[in-house]
């Protein structure tokens, strides 16, 4: 399991980097940019959405960009949030732990967390399910993407930095079953073929849920 001592250590050794590398990664992902449009045009009206694992603010720019402007970008690293400032001034970014969410309950419209779960065990899944669950008003959307499959991949290099961290794949099925238990019904789920020369090579998973 990985701690979140080790994920923050990894995401703040790299963010400069990552930032780099990631900043402009939707132009490459045709269906990312699909999904993501008819998000924020459903959910723009619903109040706040926070876009939680934001890292250097790519997908929080895009759903602003796109009519989803009361939108808050959280990520466990400063070092993250530092470079989402940077490259989005007018865009609100704060830390934040997706286990122990710091809003009240029901304080939000929406949420989006593209691969924000991808370092959580199955039971830290089903923590970070059930605080996203406590501060959405009911019936609000949850937006998120992972790694399709069962694999437990290990990282000690990352953008040529020592890391100590795991990624873990999730089948679909156990994730909508952990959103089941936590108290969200699913609109949407849906898999796909990774994108060639853009991406870490892996099926990705795409939940469309929302809260009971």
């Amino acid at each position: 399991m990985n701690s979140q001592e080790k994920i923050l250590a990894c995401y703040n050794q790299v963010a400069g980097d990552y930032a780099a590398d990631r900043w402009d990664e939707l132009s490459g992902k045709h269906f990312d940019r699909m999904l993501l449009k008819e998000f924020a045009a459903v959910n723009k009206d619903r109040g706040l959405c926070a876009d939680f694992g934001c890292g250097p603010g790519q997908t929080t720019r895009f759903l602003h960009d796109h009519g989803l402007t009361d939108i808050v970008g959280i990520d466990l690293s400063p070092e993250m949030v530092s470079a989402a400032r940077g490259l989005s001034p007018g865009i609100k970014f704060e830390t934040g732990n997706l286990l122990a969410i710091a809003y009240p309950s029901a304080a939000l419209g929406s949420a989006v967390a593209f691969y924000a779960i991808v370092h959580f065990s199955h039971e830290q899944v089903r923590q970070c399910f059930a605080e996203i669950n406590r501060v959405l008003k009911t019936g609000a959307h949850f937006l998120f993407s992972f790694h399709a499959g069962d694999e437990v991949v290990h990282f000690d290099k990352a953008h040529d930095k020592d890391v100590d961290v795991d990624l873990f794949f999730f089948q679909t099925d156990d994730i909508a079953a952990l959103l089941d238990e936590t108290g969200f019904f699913i609109i949407d789920a849906i898999e796909r073929r990774p994108y060639e020369n853009v991406e870490y090579q892996s099926r990705r998973g795409y939940i469309w849920a929302g809260k009971k």
